[in-house]
């Protein structure tokens, strides 16, 4: 008979949507919009009073994840972890830059940063005055070839965040095998932001993520939620016995070949105009 160990229920939630103009936010620090994270808090305080509520929250250490997180911690008095692998890719020069603000011909950026109008959470960069729409269009074709101009390559962004993944699995598959006759699973929220979870989703369905339709065709809308499934079956007594001597030292080692991952939703909207 199969018998599994543990569970866990993480939900990924994508912060509100942000302040300032239309641009790569990545690594800028930048305020959520107030109204829309008052309404996703007010629905993650009702889910708390529901058989699906949450045991921990995590998230980014970027102001756009972890207002709703403290915010949500404060109100249901639930531990929280600020994670910072788990932060957006670095843009680069690039991050935070407002796309109206980059020039699409060769004019100098110096010179289309006067012409802009001004604005709050600009982050125009004098020392690299050559920064064009073509440069971003190659990005966007090809995001595993073409690198920013000082940016975080994509497959560092990536190794990041599934280190930070697994160490997270590692943490909570720790806390809920403790619990081994609990029925209801251990669940997790985890705040972040919209790149992380496209890389925690590809990484999980084995997608490539290196492709640039990944990232163009899979929507993670803001405020939207995306739910694993993980645990750890064990076929016979022996296995359960082995597990109960040395319960985490294979999951630390080798934490995606002895778990079952699931994806059993994908970036379902929690606000009505996301």
């Amino acid at each position: 008979m199969e018998l599994v160990l543990f569970m866990l229920e993480i939900e990924l939630i994508r912060h509100v949507k942000v302040t300032g103009k239309p641009a790569l936010y990545g690594c800028t620090d930048i305020e959520p919009i107030a109204n829309d994270n008052r309404r996703l808090l007010k629905y993650l305080v009702a889910q708390q009073k529901t058989t699906t509520a949450h045991q921990a929250i995590v998230c980014s250490p970027l102001i756009r994840c972890q207002v709703l997180a403290r915010e949500f911690s404060e109100a249901c008095h639930l531990p929280l972890e600020l994670s910072p692998d788990l932060q957006e890719m670095n843009f680069g020069c690039f991050d935070g830059v407002p796309f109206d603000d980059i020039p699409f011909d060769n004019t100098p950026f110096s010179e289309a940063k006067n012409r802009s109008s001004k604005g709050h959470n600009r982050k125009l960069n004098e020392q690299n005055p050559e920064l064009h729409w073509s440069q971003l269009e190659a990005f966007f074709h090809a995001p595993a070839d073409i690198v920013l101009p000082k940016a975080e390559t994509l497959a560092v962004f990536h190794q990041r965040v599934i280190n930070a993944w697994q160490n997270l699995l590692a943490q909570h598959i720790a806390i809920a095998a403790k619990k081994k006759e609990s029925k209801t699973p251990r669940r997790v929220l985890v705040i972040v932001h919209g790149g992380v979870i496209r890389m925690i989703l590809a990484h999980i369905l084995q997608l490539d993520w290196q492709q640039a339709s990944w990232h163009q065709k899979l929507q993670i809308g803001y405020g939207s939620l995306s739910r694993v499934c993980v645990s750890q079956p064990y076929q016979d007594k022996k296995q359960c016995r082995q597990a109960d001597q040395q319960p985490y030292q294979k999951i630390h080692q080798q934490p995606d070949q002895q778990l079952h991952q699931q994806v059993t939703a994908i970036a379902i909207p929690l606000l009505e105009d996301s």
